[in-house]
Protein backbone atom coordinates (compact mmCIF):
# COMPACT_ATOMS: atom_id res chain seq x y z
CA UNK A 1 0.00 0.00 0.00
CA UNK A 2 1.31 3.12 -0.79
CA UNK A 3 2.24 5.11 1.99
CA UNK A 4 0.10 8.65 1.37
CA UNK A 5 -3.03 6.28 1.37
CA UNK A 6 -2.35 4.86 4.39
CA UNK A 7 -3.25 7.43 6.41
CA UNK A 8 -6.23 8.64 5.01
CA UNK A 9 -7.72 5.09 5.00
CA UNK A 10 -6.66 4.99 8.61
CA UNK A 11 -8.33 8.44 9.89
CA UNK A 12 -11.30 7.84 7.10
CA UNK A 13 -11.87 4.65 8.31
CA UNK A 14 -11.35 4.62 12.24
CA UNK A 15 -13.39 7.72 12.56
CA UNK A 16 -16.19 6.03 10.50
CA UNK A 17 -16.76 3.35 12.46
CA UNK A 18 -16.40 5.37 15.80
CA UNK A 19 -18.81 7.97 14.58
CA UNK A 20 -21.18 4.90 13.54
CA UNK A 21 -20.69 3.31 17.18
CA UNK A 22 -21.56 6.83 18.84
CA UNK A 23 -24.68 7.46 16.79
CA UNK A 24 -25.96 3.62 17.05
CA UNK A 25 -25.67 4.73 21.00
CA UNK A 26 -27.27 8.05 20.64
CA UNK A 27 -30.31 6.83 18.32
CA UNK A 28 -31.45 4.85 21.20
CA UNK A 29 -32.78 8.18 23.24
CA UNK A 30 -35.85 9.39 21.69
CA UNK A 31 -34.98 13.00 22.50
CA UNK A 32 -31.79 12.90 20.40
CA UNK A 33 -32.33 10.09 18.23
CA UNK A 34 -31.72 12.68 15.12
CA UNK A 35 -28.31 13.07 15.87
CA UNK A 36 -27.70 10.03 16.23
CA UNK A 37 -28.65 9.04 12.36
CA UNK A 38 -27.19 12.14 11.86
CA UNK A 39 -23.89 10.87 12.96
CA UNK A 40 -24.61 7.39 11.74
CA UNK A 41 -24.77 9.04 8.23
CA UNK A 42 -21.48 11.25 8.84
CA UNK A 43 -19.52 7.43 9.94
CA UNK A 44 -20.35 5.58 6.99
CA UNK A 45 -19.45 8.57 4.48
CA UNK A 46 -16.19 8.80 6.38
CA UNK A 47 -16.36 5.16 6.55
CA UNK A 48 -16.71 4.54 2.49
CA UNK A 49 -13.74 7.82 2.10
CA UNK A 50 -11.02 5.38 3.94
CA UNK A 51 -12.71 2.48 1.86
CA UNK A 52 -11.97 4.29 -1.06
CA UNK A 53 -8.43 5.64 -0.20
CA UNK A 54 -7.68 2.06 0.67
CA UNK A 55 -8.53 1.00 -2.76
CA UNK A 56 -6.53 3.49 -4.43
CA UNK A 57 -3.72 2.78 -2.29
CA UNK A 58 -3.70 -0.80 -3.21
CA UNK A 59 -3.38 -0.20 -7.03
CA UNK A 60 -7.29 -0.42 -7.58
CA UNK A 61 -9.96 1.93 -8.50
CA UNK A 62 -11.33 4.25 -6.31
CA UNK A 63 -14.51 2.95 -7.35
CA UNK A 64 -13.62 -0.16 -5.27
CA UNK A 65 -13.70 1.72 -2.65
CA UNK A 66 -17.86 1.82 -2.43
CA UNK A 67 -17.78 -2.03 -1.18
CA UNK A 68 -17.75 -0.23 1.61
CA UNK A 69 -21.46 0.24 1.57
CA UNK A 70 -21.35 -3.27 2.73
CA UNK A 71 -19.62 -2.02 5.65
CA UNK A 72 -17.46 -4.51 7.35
CA UNK A 73 -17.85 -7.07 4.13
CA UNK A 74 -16.81 -4.65 1.86
CA UNK A 75 -13.78 -4.03 4.23
CA UNK A 76 -13.15 -7.70 4.83
CA UNK A 77 -13.28 -7.77 0.70
CA UNK A 78 -11.02 -5.08 -0.10
CA UNK A 79 -8.43 -6.54 2.42
CA UNK A 80 -8.57 -9.75 0.64
CA UNK A 81 -7.53 -7.65 -2.87
CA UNK A 82 -4.05 -8.17 -4.07
CA UNK A 83 -1.29 -4.71 -3.89
CA UNK A 84 -0.34 -4.07 -7.16
CA UNK A 85 2.02 -1.72 -5.94
CA UNK A 86 4.72 -4.36 -4.76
Amino acid sequence: MLPEYKTKTNIGIGIGILLQLLGRFLARNEGIAVVGYVLILVGVVFFIWGCMNYAAGKGHSKLLGLLGLLSCIGLIILVFLPDRHK
